[in-house]
């Protein structure tokens, strides 16, 4: 059975606010940042090999979001959850905002989804 409650203490927050003072009139996102996959989700069934694979994030996209908050000054969100989790760039009522496949690799953990279950991605990772 699935957990109601996706993100654990050691979890962190979804997101990371970086400079938030920043100073530049934009806000920077970067809502693939991370490969990490919440505790209580048991690395969603991933094959080892699959586990730092582009289908779980954009390797590098986090390093090269803060180097331009910092060179320009701006603001930056970090997403600090697999976009197998749930796919920021998707609103909730898209099923791909929760994939149980990508181009190349199944999602075990994604598949069959219960309405409760889904509901806490959207308030713990795309709400937040």
């Amino acid at each position: 059975m699935l957990p109601q409650q996706i993100l654990a203490r050691d979890d962190g927050p979804a997101a990371e606010v970086v400079n938030p003072r920043g100073r530049a009139p934009i806000c920077l996102v970067c809502e693939h940042a991370s490969p990490a996959i919440p505790s209580s989700l048991g690395l969603l069934g991933l094959a080892d090999e699959d586990r730092y694979s582009h289908a779980v994030w954009d390797p590098g996209a986090g390093d090269l979001a803060r180097s331009l908050s910092e060179r320009l000054d701006a603001p930056l969100v970090l997403g600090r959850v697999s976009r197998l989790v749930y796919d920021c760039n998707r609103p909730p009522e898209r099923d791909d905002a929760t994939p149980a496949r990508t181009e190349l690799i199944d999602i075990p953990g994604n598949r069959e989804l219960s309405p409760q279950h889904r509901a806490a991605r959207i308030r713990e990772v795309y709400d937040a």
